[in-house]
């Protein structure tokens, strides 16, 4: 009579596991959405910003290259790229991708902003290198076809 309560028991143990399990995966799963992250200030009055905001500023063809730097340093330290996903790219990474293609391909924007930007995101995100390059080198080639 216990060996029947015991397998029951190991049974119901099992189950209990395997949704668990199945639960826990599927939780994971949905967060691995990228969400755009909001960077916040020490002073309430002032805005605050998304990686959306910067590829605005960097698409404008009225920012300055000091805009351009700001939108830069602000994308390096505050907007850390997704983390792939067994080597593939997460969704939402095409808006921190085509920050760099038009950071390169702005005209305010000279080699010494570039290569700074470059070397950072590099830097900041090692998964990505690749990536960067790409979207960088076709940011040039959209400036040099523009001269």
């Amino acid at each position: 009579m216990q060996e029947k309560y015991l397998i029951i028991g190991v049974i119901i143990f099992i189950v209990v596991c395997i949704f668990i399990a199945i639960v826990f995966i599927t939780i994971r799963n949905n967060n691995l959405v990228v969400e755009t992250k909001v960077v916040k200030t020490p002073h309430e009055d002032t805005p605050q910003f998304t990686i959306k905001d910067m590829n605005e500023i960097a698409a404008s063809r009225k920012s300055t290259r000091e805009d351009l730097q700001k939108a830069v340093d602000m994308v390096i330290s505050d907007f850390p790229f997704p983390k792939k996903v067994k080597y593939k790219l997460p969704k939402g990474i095409k808006v921190y991708l085509n920050f760099i293609l038009l950071v390169a391909s702005h005209k305010n924007a000279d080699a010494k902003l570039i290569a700074y930007m470059d070397e950072n995101l590099k830097e900041k995100n090692p998964q990505y290198i690749t990536e960067i390059d790409i979207y960088e080198n076709q940011g040039l080639k959209e400036r040099s076809n523009r001269i």
